[in-house]
Parts: C-alpha cells; sequence; structure tokens
C-alpha cells in the first residue's frame, strides 16, 4: 500500500465515482447532474479529510483506496477548514444546496457514530475499488494491512455500508452489524458495523 498523496486526489475521486456512481442520488437526484457534479463531492470530501486521515492506495495505478479516521480525529469541519484544505473550488461547482445537504447527512452519521462507539476506535470512512479491478483482492489487501496495524493498538473499528454483498465482506474480517438506519432525507437505510480488536488471547 502506498499513501495516498494530493496529486492523487483528482484522480481518486474520478475512481470513487465509477465504483459508487450511485450513492449520491440523494443530493443530486438528476442524473445527469450526479455524472458531472459527484467527482467533484469526492474531491471535496478527500481534500476536507486529508490532514485528519490516514489514506492508502493499490499502487499508483489506483486500483483501490481506503480511508481511515481516528474517532480523537473526527470534529466539526468549519468553514476556514474548507478554505485552507483546498476544498473550496469543489465546493463552489458543488453548490451550496448539495453542500447543505452533505452536511446534513455527515452530521447524522457522525451523531449514528457516537452512540454505536462510544470509546475510541479507528473509523473506515471509505473503502472502494475501481469496478475493473473488483474481485482481485485489492479490498482484502487494503484492510488487512490496517486491521493488523489497529489490532497492535488493541482498539475496534466502526463503519457504514449497505448491500448484502458488502455485509458478508465486512463480517468476513470480523465485523458484526450493530445496527441499520436510515439518514433522513436518503432513501437507502445503512448498516453499522463494528470489530472487536483481534489479540493474541481471542
Amino acid at each position: 500500500m502506498l499513501k495516498l498523496e494530493k496529486k492523487h486526489i483528482k484522480p481518486v475521486s474520478l475512481m470513487l465515482s465509477r465504483a459508487f456512481k450511485d450513492d449520491l442520488k440523494d443530493v443530486f437526484p438528476d442524473p445527469e447532474e450526479r455524472r458531472l457534479k459527484t467527482p467533484y463531492a469526492n474531491e471535496f470530501y478527500l481534500l476536507l479529510y486529508y490532514s485528519d486521515s490516514m489514506a492508502f492506495i493499490t499502487s499508483p495505478q489506483l486500483e483501490g483506496i481506503a480511508v481511515w479516521m481516528h474517532s480523537d480525529r473526527i470534529r466539526k469541519r468549519p468553514f476556514w477548514r474548507i478554505l485552507t484544505s483546498g476544498a473550496i473550488w469543489p465546493a463552489i461547482i458543488i453548490g451550496i444546496k448539495a453542500l447543505r445537504k452533505m452536511q446534513g447527512f455527515d452530521q447524522y452519521i457522525e451523531r449514528k457514530q457516537a452512540e454505536l462507539a462510544p470509546v475510541k476506535h479507528w473509523y473506515l470512512a471509505v473503502l472502494a475499488v475501481d469496478p475493473q479491478h473488483q474481485g482481485k483482492g485489492y479490498a482484502s489487501k487494503l484492510l488487512n494491512e490496517m486491521l493488523s496495524y489497529i489490532d497492535e493498538e488493541g482498539l475496534p473499528c466502526y463503519l457504514e455500508t449497505e448491500g448484502e454483498k458488502n455485509i458478508a465482506m465486512y463480517q468476513h474480517f470480523g465485523f458484526e452489524a450493530v445496527d441499520e438506519f436510515a439518514v433522513p432525507g436518503m432513501k437507502d437505510k445503512l448498516v453499522a458495523m463494528l470489530r472487536k480488536p483481534k489479540t493474541t488471547n481471542n
């Protein structure tokens, strides 16, 4: 794995748009607007979280990415953070209406996270593999290396996902479903999953 660098953010944003092409349908209901603006929404998030996350790519070919955040680093992001992170330009393209929706979704998800994972933990914010490279073991590679590091710290992991296939994959890595909820304004339900740390005594 390689650490995500800022030079990777734009191409990774395009890859994420292919991997999660309909994830922002509640933010951009119009399909053409969604196609055009989803890459900028991905770029906005990657820039905003860059300094507070541990983000890894599989290789310079950008087959996949994982973005992890320690619970101590998850905090409110005031407007000045948008300016200093460089996220202002994609924010302008996305538009204020979409940004407000995204902020509302984020705030609700963060409240659920605080409720379901109240102790120190690592949060898997993003795990994605380009559709043309799925099924080749890249997701496992991204997960295994970081999970080994987290287990050494003795901390749990938390994530949200949807879809039976994704749930089954995370269960394979020791995650257990702890809740299912719908974010107000979103049609699809999310499944919250928690993984206890693995130790030699387990």
